[in-house]
């Protein structure tokens, strides 16, 4: 066996010569082996076919056939790519090319026997026979180099057995055999299948490449079973959210760690296989199905489009260039002010998508002229507005400029875009914006209610808001949060018991957008069904889970309070906005009352003079008499200090303090 690997596989190849020597010395090699295999099959046929008494005249028969059988074969084999595979890869596709390699010659030669008489045709029962023990001999031969393969691949076993985990697969279907068995193919990897679970009572009881199939993971992991794994990996790329947080929870009584395969979509793209296997993350427990949208459609709608995004450089606005790049666009127009997430998110793109133009330009939207100068030099067909301002406890006590960016920002943009034509305008909202009680959600509102008076009075664009709930794994969301709190040791801080939010994927939140940018008729509101509301106390005591602790005695959750301008709960839609369906039952389209546009036009100039205003409750109150479902927070900043009374009583570092029942503010103070 080594021999043969050696020849088939170890030529050197240090230039064009040698690798024309390294091909043709592996053409005779293997013209050699399948030259064996093909006399061996053709001799036993014979020999069965006279029961092991073969005579002299059937001896010449025999060597009469070699003229003509062993070259037919052996052109048939190179013909169906026999001698262009690696040997020892060997599986079932190439089982059938073997089969057909030998099965046109055979049928050539059974059919020639009815009208010919010569050598082997005289025998219609030796060229069957032959072609059966030549499928045969040959898979035995590439089976046997394919086990040498593995066994050697296998040599290199952990030195220290601790380091191995005995783990049981959840799924006994085709993708958890196939890990099964590559798990148990390359023994230098640290994980040994121990049994399998599955749900299906038909497998319950049986084996699968040895290992016992059992009915649930408490039966599996049995003292009696044997199994003692310490570890569970989930091989179901199509699970439900419900059903993979079921296993989760049921493991982790057990004390054994939860991985999960990749998805369907990266198992089919090729993009991983089956053995890269992660640790379950909170996505995984979101609870609900992920919602499929249309993207055929969404890729004819912005295929040879220009594409601007605005945000670029966020975790939704980067997300939105990647699937828009898909699309086939003529180019994605990439803007961020932040020049190193900007950068992050071009290096994906040239990466990921190398054929699709895309440019990357440092901008303010507040800027105007260099907005002007974007949009005049490459005037957008479709325009995704991601840049905002988003924190809600920061902008609570920086109100100007959350208005200066979220809304007049916003407004700037959008009366850009009716000036350049562009066909489509999608900005990108938020559950906060329903009935507001912080700056943030007002200042969305605002935009909201500043786009929708503009479609009245202009056919194009056509402006669109998107509101979508908290974004998995999004910066300044509560996970990375968590995680940052229990890889410090905790505690978790959650703002109160009841407080709940919805949540979903960001490639869920960045379809949502792409898809309402097709079916928008302009002015409308779209929304997704985002199931229930998660509870952020049980996500942190999820979150505890995955990370193997324990709440109470590896870490403590604690309660902080709501902070200002923070709700219990998130709504979805305001009292005066009508509900309509959408193709996408999941997909849901708001219209409501719409303002006058030069009434909204006038309150926002009414605005800019406050935005700057060391009074920013003045700011509230005015944008409170505009909104009036917007509650606004009054209460005093973190930085105030307790015992400062009315008028200008503390002062640090050039900066003066007032504090007085309802009024907090700072000034600069010139010496």
């Amino acid at each position: 066996m080594r021999i043969v690997s050696t020849l088939c596989f170890l030529m050197p190849m240090k230039n064009n010569t040698n690798m024309w020597a390294h091909r043709f010395r592996r053409l005779l090699a293997l013209s050699a082996v399948y030259s064996i295999a093909c006399i061996a099959s053709l001799t036993l046929a014979f020999e069965f076919r006279d029961d092991f008494t073969i005579s002299a005249a059937t001896t010449g028969m025999l060597w009469d056939s070699m003229y003509w059988v062993l070259p037919a074969k052996l052109l048939s084999l190179y013909l169906f790519g026999q001698y262009r595979g690696l040997l020892t890869f060997f599986r079932l596709p190439d089982v059938y090319r073997v089969g057909a390699a030998y099965g046109v010659p055979s049928l050539v030669f059974f059919t020639a026997s009815f009208y010919l008489d010569g050598g082997m045709l005289q025998s219609k029962s030796a060229i069957v026979l032959d072609y059966f023990l030549s499928v045969t001999l040959l898979c035995v031969f590439r089976t046997s180099l394919r086990i040498y393969r593995e066994k050697m691949a296998g040599v290199r076993v952990l030195s220290d057995p601790a380091d191995q985990h005995r783990v049981v697969i959840y799924g006994a279907g085709h993708t958890g055999a196939a890990l099964a068995a590559d798990l148990m193919a390359k023994r230098h990897k640290p994980l040994v299948p121990v049994a399998f679970i599955d749900d299906d009572p038909f497998k319950w009881d049986k084996n699968i490449h040895g290992l016992k199939v059992f009915a649930s993971i408490r039966n599996a992991c049995d003292a009696s079973s044997g199994c003692s794994a310490t570890k569970l990996i989930v091989a179901m790329p199509g699970a439900s959210p419900t059903k993979v947080r079921e296993i989760t929870e049921e493991a982790s009584k057990l004390s054994m760690k939860v991985e999960i395969v990749p998805s369907w979509e990266d198992l089919a793209s090729g993009r991983k296989k089956v053995d890269r296997i992660r640790p379950v993350k909170i996505d995984d427990l979101l609870g609900r199905n992920s919602i499929k949208l249309h993207s055929k459609k969404v890729l004819g709608e912005l295929s040879g489009k220009v594409v601007m995004v605005t945000g670029a450089g966020g975790t939704i606005g980067g997300e939105l260039c990647r699937q828009i790049a898909q699309c086939n666009p003529s180019m994605v127009l990439m803007v961020e002010r932040a020049e190193y997430l900007l950068f992050q998110t071009e290096q994906r793109l040239k990466s990921e998508f190398p054929d699709v133009a895309s440019h990357a330009f440092i901008g303010d939207i507040t800027d105007e002229a260099r907005m002007d100068f974007l949009m005049e030099g490459f005037l957008p067909d479709v325009i995704f507005h991601a840049a905002a301002h988003k924190h809600v406890p920061m902008m609570e006590y920086q109100p100007g400029e959350a208005i200066r960016n979220n809304t007049l920002g916003t407004a700037l943009l959008a009366d850009l875009a009716i000036k350049y034509e562009v066909e489509r305008f999608v900005f990108i909202s938020t559950d906060k914006a329903v009935n507001p009680t912080n700056v943030m959600g007002v200042s969305k509102r605002l935009a909201e209610i500043f786009l929708q008076s503009l479609q009245d009075s202009v056919r194009i664009p056509q402006f669109v808001a998107v509101r979508f709930g908290n974004v998995l794994g999004s910066s300044g969301s509560v996970i990375p949060t968590f995680k940052r709190q229990i890889e410090e040791g905790g505690p978790i801080t959650v703002t109160h018991p009841e407080i709940t939010r919805y949540f979903m994927t960001v490639p869920e939140a960045v379809g949502l957008v792409l898809e309402c940018s097709i079916d928008a008729k302009g002015g409308e509101i779209f929304v997704l069904d985002m199931g229930e509301p998660i509870k952020i106390y049980d996500l942190a005591k999820q979150m505890i889970k995955l990370s193997g602790l324990k709440e109470g005695e590896d870490i403590d959750i604690v309660f902080s309070g709501l902070r200002p301008g923070e709700k219990l709960y998130e709504e979805l839609q305001h009292g005066q906005e009508t509900l309509e369906v959408t193709e996408n039952s999941k997909v849901f389209r708001f219209t409501g009352r719409k303002s006058n546009e030069e009434e909204v036009r006038k309150f926002l100039k009414e605005l800019s003079p406050l935005l700057r205003s060391s009074d920013f409750n003045a700011l509230k109150r005015k944008i409170h008499s505009f909104v009036p479902e917007y509650v606004p927070d009054y209460s005093a900043p973190a930085w105030a200090p307790a015992h400062a009374e009315v008028g200008y009583a503390y002062r640090r570092d050039g900066v003066v303090f007032e504090a007085g029942e309802k009024l907090v503010a700072f000034k600069d103070q010139t010496a």
